[in-house]
């Protein structure tokens, strides 16, 4: 009974002392998605930038590193812009991020190009596309739109022209009907591709003016950070979330990445501070680690799980936060299916508490930190928040968009959960 009420104290204590907190998860989040972290990829270090402020966060808070260092290094590829992205159709310069993206596998490239379309009529005339193919693209920009073409067989052809270059063309421009989403590439290729938002076409479309300065990074030496609060036994609870983002698209273009996911990292760190600043140990020691590479394809988390800093055996339950900004119609739990008791506790816990509008429940997914966990039999869950706030893996997703309006419910739900 002792133990209970102790209990009770202890997590009343929490959320007593988090109604002021937060101011500090948008102090996180604004430092996180600042310009001066350039996106939080790999132009300027500013990996190592964002890096070097998280560890700063966990020694305020007094979270402890493993064998006195914060950092697990390892290295990765990539490739960059660090310098000039321009681009100009018909002698109108294109606003970068908004009416186009650069492919993230583009080379260098400098200069004025010839366009040969290729759209709906010649894709759907054999005659007409063969003699397309077996013109000379070498020094040209080949535009593609499928727009009312009825070829099904198409498709794959598309593929092979964008990203393999079938037609042996300087370049390829192809038009996206959507928002404008950007994903880095951990190579690169030998010719640039060019994403344009159908608006901004101009009607003529007869020449390119277009410049890259590329910088591919080999074996670039990145770092996860990781630091733990002693508890009482040698078990660990587990927040995870990505501090990296996509970084630059040329000096006057970056991506904040607030959402995706600065409001990760913040959640994982103010969870942390709360559960350091408690008078007595926590029952199971609590691991804290933010990867970087995880847009690069979930490299740090990779890394980890082969180089584990304590046994993974040791590991009672992870839980991965990643893009955790909104919230308004609920969270959902990644391997919910998979871990069917424990995402009922969750479910619970809201139901009584009435902290969210829902949890809903999903099945096993490769797509964030928690993956290569699982894979190697991790109890985890990864779980993300659901509303309106759409700004992904674009210019718009920044700090003072994020509504954090469920922030204060989640924070309660996760404390609650691992008291529980």
């Amino acid at each position: 009974m002792r133990s209970f009420f102790s209990t009770v104290i202890l997590l009343s204590f929490c959320l007593i002392s988090f109604s002021q907190d937060i101011n500090y998860a948008k102090f996180l989040i604004d430092s996180l998605a600042s310009p001066s972290m350039h996106g939080r990829g790999y132009v300027h270090n500013s990996d190592l930038t964002a890096a070097n402020f998280i560890k700063t966060e966990l020694q305020t808070n007094g979270i402890l590193p493993f064998d006195g260092d914060y950092f697990q290094k390892y290295n990765i590829n990539v490739n960059t812009f660090p310098g000039k992205v321009e681009v100009s159709l018909d002698k109108k310069k294109l606003v970068p991020a908004v009416d186009y993206l650069i492919w993230a596998n583009s080379p260098d490239i400098n200069g004025k190009y010839k366009i040969a379309i290729l759209d709906a009529k010649i894709i759907s005339d054999n005659k007409k596309f063969k003699k397309f193919k077996k013109q000379n693209h070498s020094n040209e920009f080949v535009f593609i739109d499928t727009v009312g073409a009825n070829k099904p067989y198409f498709k794959s052809t598309y593929e092979k022209i964008v990203k393999h270059n079938l037609l042996k063309a300087k370049g390829v421009i192809v038009v996206q009907n959507k928002n404008l989403t950007y994903r880095p590439s951990q190579t690169i290729n030998t010719f640039p591709v060019v994403e344009i938002k159908r608006q901004s076409l101009t009607k003529s479309l007869k020449t390119i003016d277009i410049e890259i300065e590329s910088e591919y990074l080999q074996n670039y030496q990145t770092q996860n950070i990781i630091g733990y609060i002693e508890g009482e036994v040698d078990s660990f609870l587990v927040f995870t979330a990505h501090y990296d983002h996509i970084g630059r698209m040329g000096k006057n273009t970056y991506f904040p990445g607030a959402n995706d996911n600065a409001s990760g990292v913040a959640m994982v760190l103010d969870l942390s501070k709360q559960l350091a600043s408690q008078k007595t140990k926590p029952h199971y020691s609590i691991a804290v680690m933010l990867f970087s590479g995880e847009e690069l394809g979930l490299l740090g988390s990779k890394y980890y799980t082969k180089n584990p800093i304590f046994d993974l055996e040791k590991i009672k339950f992870l839980i991965n936060l990643d893009m955790v900004g909104s919230g308004e119609k609920g969270i959902k739990i990644v391997n919910g299916k998979v871990f069917i008791d424990d995402f009922n506790k969750l479910k619970d816990i809201n139901n009584e508490k009435k902290y969210l509008a829902d949890v809903k429940i999903r099945g096993a997914a490769a797509n964030s930190d928690h993956y290569f966990f699982y894979d190697k039999g991790v109890k985890c869950f990864f779980i993300y928040t659901l509303g309106e706030y759409k700004e992904y893996h674009n210019i718009y997703d920044k700090a003072e968009a994020v509504p954090l309006i469920e922030y204060e419910d989640l924070f309660r739900l996760l404390l609650d959960f691992i008291n529980n």
